[in-house]
Protein backbone atom coordinates (compact mmCIF):
# COMPACT_ATOMS: atom_id res chain seq x y z
CA UNK A 1 0.00 0.00 0.00
CA UNK A 2 1.54 3.41 -0.95
CA UNK A 3 1.70 6.45 1.83
CA UNK A 4 -1.71 7.72 1.11
CA UNK A 5 -3.28 4.49 2.74
CA UNK A 6 -1.21 4.88 5.96
CA UNK A 7 -2.19 8.63 6.47
CA UNK A 8 -4.80 9.46 9.69
CA UNK A 9 -7.17 11.31 8.51
CA UNK A 10 -8.05 14.08 11.15
CA UNK A 11 -11.71 16.14 11.30
CA UNK A 12 -9.65 19.14 9.81
CA UNK A 13 -8.57 17.30 6.96
CA UNK A 14 -12.12 15.46 6.13
CA UNK A 15 -13.74 18.67 6.65
CA UNK A 16 -11.45 20.07 3.89
CA UNK A 17 -11.64 17.21 1.57
CA UNK A 18 -15.48 17.75 1.36
CA UNK A 19 -14.91 21.51 0.86
CA UNK A 20 -12.91 20.80 -2.21
CA UNK A 21 -15.07 18.11 -3.19
CA UNK A 22 -18.23 20.88 -3.18
CA UNK A 23 -15.75 22.92 -5.24
CA UNK A 24 -14.83 20.27 -7.66
CA UNK A 25 -18.88 19.69 -7.92
CA UNK A 26 -19.38 23.50 -8.15
CA UNK A 27 -16.85 23.43 -11.57
CA UNK A 28 -19.15 20.93 -13.51
CA UNK A 29 -20.60 23.81 -15.91
CA UNK A 30 -23.51 22.66 -17.91
CA UNK A 31 -21.87 24.26 -20.53
CA UNK A 32 -18.80 22.32 -20.81
CA UNK A 33 -20.51 19.03 -21.06
CA UNK A 34 -22.89 20.11 -23.63
CA UNK A 35 -19.66 19.82 -25.40
CA UNK A 36 -18.61 16.42 -24.39
CA UNK A 37 -19.23 13.54 -26.48
CA UNK A 38 -21.64 10.94 -25.08
CA UNK A 39 -19.53 8.79 -23.71
CA UNK A 40 -17.38 11.59 -21.72
CA UNK A 41 -20.47 12.62 -20.70
CA UNK A 42 -22.12 9.56 -19.10
CA UNK A 43 -18.51 9.30 -17.61
CA UNK A 44 -18.47 12.81 -16.08
CA UNK A 45 -21.94 12.31 -14.76
CA UNK A 46 -21.27 8.63 -13.40
CA UNK A 47 -17.87 10.52 -11.39
CA UNK A 48 -19.98 13.37 -10.31
CA UNK A 49 -22.22 11.08 -8.76
CA UNK A 50 -20.00 8.62 -7.22
CA UNK A 51 -18.58 11.55 -5.58
CA UNK A 52 -21.74 12.75 -4.20
CA UNK A 53 -22.94 9.74 -2.91
CA UNK A 54 -19.66 9.43 -1.21
CA UNK A 55 -19.52 12.44 0.02
CA UNK A 56 -22.85 11.84 2.19
CA UNK A 57 -21.90 8.84 3.01
CA UNK A 58 -18.73 10.19 4.76
CA UNK A 59 -21.43 13.32 6.22
CA UNK A 60 -23.76 10.86 7.46
CA UNK A 61 -20.81 8.89 9.26
CA UNK A 62 -19.54 12.46 10.77
CA UNK A 63 -22.65 12.76 11.97
CA UNK A 64 -22.94 9.60 13.67
CA UNK A 65 -19.64 9.46 15.15
CA UNK A 66 -18.85 13.15 16.12
CA UNK A 67 -16.52 15.40 15.14
CA UNK A 68 -13.10 13.43 15.95
CA UNK A 69 -10.99 15.61 16.93
CA UNK A 70 -9.60 13.97 19.73
CA UNK A 71 -9.58 10.68 17.85
CA UNK A 72 -9.16 8.94 14.54
CA UNK A 73 -11.68 7.85 12.43
CA UNK A 74 -12.85 4.40 11.80
CA UNK A 75 -11.08 2.41 9.10
CA UNK A 76 -14.43 2.85 7.22
CA UNK A 77 -14.38 6.31 7.20
CA UNK A 78 -10.53 6.12 5.81
CA UNK A 79 -11.48 3.85 2.73
CA UNK A 80 -14.54 6.30 2.31
CA UNK A 81 -11.78 9.75 1.95
CA UNK A 82 -9.72 7.76 -0.14
CA UNK A 83 -12.52 6.90 -2.27
CA UNK A 84 -13.27 10.46 -2.38
CA UNK A 85 -10.21 11.70 -3.14
CA UNK A 86 -9.59 9.09 -5.55
CA UNK A 87 -12.93 9.93 -7.15
CA UNK A 88 -11.65 13.98 -6.71
CA UNK A 89 -8.36 12.91 -8.76
CA UNK A 90 -10.58 11.31 -11.81
CA UNK A 91 -13.55 14.23 -11.58
CA UNK A 92 -10.57 16.92 -12.31
CA UNK A 93 -9.03 15.18 -15.03
CA UNK A 94 -12.57 15.60 -17.06
CA UNK A 95 -12.61 19.22 -15.84
CA UNK A 96 -8.86 20.26 -17.06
Amino acid sequence: KDNLMQETYKYEDIEQILAEADDLLQQIDPEIIEYLEEEQRAQLEQQAQSLKKLKSEVQDEIGKEGPAKSRPYSEGMHEAIDDIVKAMKALSSYLS
